[in-house]
């Protein structure tokens, strides 16, 4: 494994402000609901006391391996669980631990995704074509895409991709899938550029692999259920920090911070309150924050990363 640590070099985004935002309890117990192989965990570590605990939770067993092997010398204070960060709240609970001090999600595919779970992840990779985050439940979209119709397929690439030229594609997807020819990652690549040509090719394969990879993993359920259930699991008076890296992650995100700072959801016209709702977070951001220009250059995978924050009441 240690060579395995050696190839992988996963920069974790907005260290600094993730930790300016969500450590407000040295002594308290953290969620890191996306610990990946284990960076920004281990800088919430070096802003806690001795006496402060950190639970990490991912879907990727390989991920955690490697966090592991990463977190030697400070494993007396994680706990590592394989899962999905809805299920944060349950992990805590087999722990004892009622309440926590704070939770962060960082939404972005990490290095390990990318490089080394070959699982055909990213579309500069000739891998099988997966892209489950935990390859034990469910079936590797391979299989799937022979069971979609290309009007389902291309409603997934317009959804979840935003990509204008969804029906086109969707329907080459279809054809090179029947006939048995889509299993790799390099050939839905080869696939969708039959129709994406020219110097914006790149940018609908980007879509593409971000639309089918959210399909496949039901992201966008999984992060409702999630913001869902932190009123739950957070301390009042504790924080919530949030990375999303597209518009479907980052507006699932505003509205629900927006809609829980609320005391009451009634129509503006009806003359007095009859939905029963009170605010449950106070909004800490009122616009995104987005790593600096120093850190985009650094590190081009965080372009796109927006943090938001939210106290819980």
């Amino acid at each position: 494994m240690n060579g395995l640590i050696q190839e992988i070099s996963h920069t974790p985004v907005m260290v600094d402000e993730v930790l300016d935002w969500l450590v407000t309890a040295p002594d308290g117990w953290y969620v890191d609901g996306t610990a990946g192989t284990g960076g920004h965990l281990a800088a919430i570590l070096s802003r806690l006391s001795p006496e402060g605990r950190v639970l990490g939770v991912d879907l990727d067993a390989g991920s955690l391996a490697v966090a592991r092997d990463h977190l030697a010398a400070d494993l007396s204070r994680v706990v590592l669980r394989q899962g999905s960060y809805a299920q944060a709240a349950l992990f805590l609970q087999e722990l004892a631990v009622r309440e926590c001090q704070g939770v962060l999600l960082d939404l972005g595919l990490s290095s390990f995704n990318l490089e080394a779970s070959g699982r055909g992840f990213s579309f500069q990779s000739d891998e099988p074509l997966d892209m489950r985050f935990d390859p034990a439940h469910g079936r590797p979209l391979h299989q799937v895409l022979l069971h979609l119709t290309p009007e389902t397929m291309a409603d997934i690439l317009a959804r979840y991709g935003e990509e204008r030229q969804a029906r086109a594609i969707a329907r080459a997807i279809y054809n090179e899938a029947a006939a048995g020819r889509l299993t790799t990652s390099g050939a839905l690549a080869e696939t969708v550029r039959t129709v994406a040509k020219g110097p914006l090719a790149d940018r609908s394969l980007a879509r593409v692999f971000q639309a089918l990879r959210i399909f496949i993993n039901d992201e966008l359920n999984v992060l409702q259920t999630a913001l869902e259930r932190l009123n739950g699991m957070l301390e009042s008076g504790r924080r919530v920090v949030i990375i999303s890296y597209h518009s479907l992650e980052d507006r699932l995100v505003k509205r629900f911070f927006v809609r829980e700072s609320k005391d009451c959801l009634c129509p503006a016209q009806l003359p007095q309150c009859i939905c029963g709702h009170t605010a449950s977070f106070k909004v800490l951001t009122r616009r995104p924050v987005t790593p600096s220009s120093e850190e985009r250059a650094l590190n081009p995978r965080s372009k796109s990363a927006k943090l938001r924050a939210a106290e819980r009441l």
